[in-house]
């Protein structure tokens, strides 16, 4: 029997190996296909205007930057890379080390573009703080000296010794604290009074610099005082503000305790930011001082933060409204999302404060209310009250967002939706809510016709609102192929949680596409295996769902006895899946239909990566890689399938049932009587057993059904036991019960 064993399966070398078992450590991470706590990665899309799909789950400074920009407020180029910077650092999206920020970068390679004789240098960018490496140097000090380097090696083109002179300064200022080299008077032969008066200017703000980085306070506090009382400095300005910034730095660097802001009691920590606060309330006073407005509005926030914890968020509610603030927006916003975590209510506001103050409140989404439906109710009233009063765009979106299909006012806010053209920056949210009230009213044609304005274009890079708009569609496709074009979504994050997540940076197009829950439990039960195949041969999934919804139409048609498909699935398969060709051809080449679904389910029983059934998101088989194992059983991810269970509920469709609908229900209801694929391999290897005992397949299909237990679904169930007890009694001697000790 040992040599008509090796004889008969010496093809089956692709299966026959030990199973690999896997075990892997729980992780928490996985894909996100509508993003909940921010935009989509870019976020630089956001900051554009292109707002997408906001949700009430967004933090603050998201809400407060898509109500202005709706309410036609522009964000200027100048203050969107801020706001980019600033919302990453909320998700924690930092370098691995400060050396790689984009102002350390660009410093570094202008310095070797205008001193390529000198030696290379090494900024000391950061300390160590009370056990914490923090930035020694902001980014905005290399950009600066990079633009100061740039401009002075044009206006010293011809005194190449002063911009290196310049640059050897530069690199004291940014390196281990030292005393700046005396000046040579040399260099000042044959320089114009206004180069020598510039080389002056620039070595004093250079010891200005020197001595902050160095925590000599107090002298830099009086080098930036005399800078900002000269009328000729360049610097006057700059120094202006940095007065008001060494009073900061002070504050933090001496404040007593663990933490930097740990203790609001602390005397002398309060009076050097009050004293800043003041001295930033001369700088913005100072029509004189524009240039510096932006970044000491930035630092004003930073100081009311703590001096008026409990108020300076309602000044904020204001400040985010004006335009033209710079690089102060991003400051602010940040600051109001710290501030402005919960709902909140701030007395005497402004009007146009007091207006985003009730829309932050109206869009929130309250997870943990006691009475959910009532309290998105009131919301719902209240958006809806501010939008017949104003007619303004953003309560028009908190009214659709809040609403049921069934709310008083829904016809008139859908009359005006209409007329919210998709481009514009609400016209995503719009729409998107538009045709899911639309088709919770029943009004399905007009749900349609509203999914339909939407170009393919507007959403191709907004991965969350093509999501959503594509489930709207899936809802209300016309018959099954339309259905089928919706069924799948783009991963649009990958994270840990709502709140910590790296930029999801993989290009658009080299993103997973995955089955979305909706459409497999909707499609599903209404697809024979016969027309799986089909569709997998077709080009309307991506190759990964293709690939997917191929094996399954194999698995599928082997379950339910389709002989007509399993040999048709089987030679498309051995096209595309070398590793399995030779037992694929195989089983077509079986003389009867039952050889041959025995064979496609002995192949089954070794394949965990296959299964039965669709499965949504991160499933396994949604894989493209020619190296994909099909053989390898891992801990805590898919091995085969679980049976649908039999009183499970079928989601209705909007469509007409297809000709092979009643070959569908019978597919499906075999796969129902099957249930778990464990106890269904163990059955099936038991009946073979026992049909044709003399058969070299049945140890190996007792073998595998044994060995399926350990991972797949249903294990420690009786007919696996039931088949560890066959195999051990009757094929105890073959290697198939020896490599089974133990049954799962």
């Amino acid at each position: 029997m040992k040599k008509l064993l090796i004889t008969v399966t010496s093809g089956l070398a692709f299966l026959l190996a030990p199973t690999e078992a896997r075990a892997c450590a729980y992780d928490s991470a996985g894909p996100v296909f509508v993003t909940s706590s921010h935009p989509d990665w870019p976020l630089s899309t956001f900051a554009a205007g292109r707002l997408g799909v906001v949700h009430g789950s967004m933090r603050t400074a998201y809400l407060a930057f898509a109500y202005r920009t709706m309410m036609g407020i522009p964000t200027t180029p100048e203050e969107q890379q801020p706001l980019v910077t600033r919302w990453e650092l909320m998700h924690q999206a930092l370098p691995e080390h400060l050396s790689l920020t984009p102002g350390f970068q660009r410093w570094l390679a202008v310095r070797k573009q205008v001193a390529p004789q000198l030696l290379e240098a090494s900024p000391e960018h950061s300390r160590q703080v009370k056990y914490a490496q923090v930035p020694r140097i902001q980014g905005d000090a290399f950009q600066r000296a990079a633009n100061t380097a740039i401009d002075l090696a044009q206006a010293w083109k011809k005194h190449p010794a002063l911009v290196e002179e310049w640059v050897r300064n530069q690199d004291t200022v940014f390196g281990p604290c030292a005393i700046l080299p005396e000046p040579d008077p040399r260099l000042d032969e044959g320089v114009s009074a206004q180069q020598q008066a510039r080389r002056r200017d620039e070595r004093a703000y250079q010891e200005a610099a020197s001595r902050f980085y160095c925590d000599d306070y107090p002298g830099a506090l009086s080098s930036f005082q005399k800078l900002a009382a000269s009328q000729e400095s360049p610097y006057r300005a700059l120094a202006a503000y940095l007065v008001a910034r060494t009073h900061v730095r002070q504050a933090l660097m001496e404040k007593k305790g663990e933490y930097h802001f740990e203790s609001r009691e602390d005397a002398v920590f309060l009076s050097r930011l009050s004293e800043a606060d003041r001295v930033l309330d001369d700088v913005l006073a100072s029509p004189e001082l524009r240039s510096v407005h932006a970044p000491a509005r930035g630092l004003r926030s930073l100081v009311r933060y703590r001096l008026r914890p409990k108020t300076w968020h309602c000044e904020l509610l204001s400040h985010v409204l004006e335009p033209g603030t710079g690089t102060a927006l991003a400051s602010e916003l940040g600051d109001l999302d710290l501030m402005l975590r919960e709902a909140s209510t701030c007395e005497g506001l402004p009007a146009p404060a007091e207006a985003l103050q009730a829309w932050l409140n109206a869009m929130k989404d309250t997870p943990y209310s006691a009475a959910p439906d009532a309290e998105r109710r009131a919301q719902y009233d209240g958006a809806l009250a501010r939008w017949k009063k104003t007619a303004h765009l953003p309560w028009l979106v908190a009214a659709l967002s809040k609403a049921t299909p069934d709310a008083p006012g829904v016809p008139e806010l859908l009359a005006a939706s209409a007329k919210v053209a998709p481009t514009s920056p609400a016209g995503l949210m719009v729409a998107y809510h538009a045709a899911r009230l639309l088709h919770g009213r029943g009004e399905v044609e007009a749900a349609r016709a509203r999914l339909a304005t939407v170009p393919a274009e507007l959403t191709r890079d907004l991965p969350s609102t093509d999501n959503l708009l594509r489930e709207e569609r899936l809802a209300v496709a016309r018959d099954l192929d339309e259905a089928m074009r919706e069924a799948f979504n783009i991963i649009a994050d990958y994270e840990m949680t709502s709140s910590y997540s790296e930029p999801y940076t993989t290009p658009l197009a080299e993103r997973p596409r995955f089955f979305s829950p909706r459409a497999v439990a909707m499609l599903e039960p209404r697809l024979t295996a016969k027309r799986m195949g089909e569709l997998a041969a077709g080009d309307i999934l991506p190759p990964a769902l293709r690939r997917q919804l191929m094996w399954t139409a194999f698995a599928r048609a082997t379950v339910a006895g389709d002989d007509a498909t399993i040999q048709a699935v089987a030679k498309r398969l051995a096209e595309t899946e070398p590793k399995a060709k030779a037992e694929l051809l195989a089983l077509v080449g079986k003389p009867t239909p039952e050889e041959r679904q025995f064979e496609a389910q002995l192949l089954l029983m070794g394949l965990p990566v296959v299964s039965a059934r669709l499965y949504p998101g991160e499933d396994r088989l949604a894989n493209t890689h020619p190296n994909l194992s099909l053989t390898m059983d891992i801990s805590y991810q898919r091995n085969w399938w679980c049976g649908p269970k039999p009183d499970a509920s079928v989601p209705s469709v909007h469509f007409e049932d297809t000709p092979d609908a009643p070959d569908a229900a019978r597919e499906w209801k075999a796969l129902q009587d099957a249930g778990n694929s464990v106890p269904y391999f163990a059955r099936v290897a038991m009946a073979w057993a026992q049909a044709h005992p003399e058969d070299p397949r049945s140890p190996i299909a007792l073998f595998r059904a044994v060995r399926a237990s350990k991972r797949g679904c249903g294990q420690a169930t009786r007919e696996a036991r039931d088949a560890f007890r066959y195999l051990h009694k009757h094929y105890g001697k073959t290697s198939w019960a020896k490599r089974t000790p133990y049954v799962y």
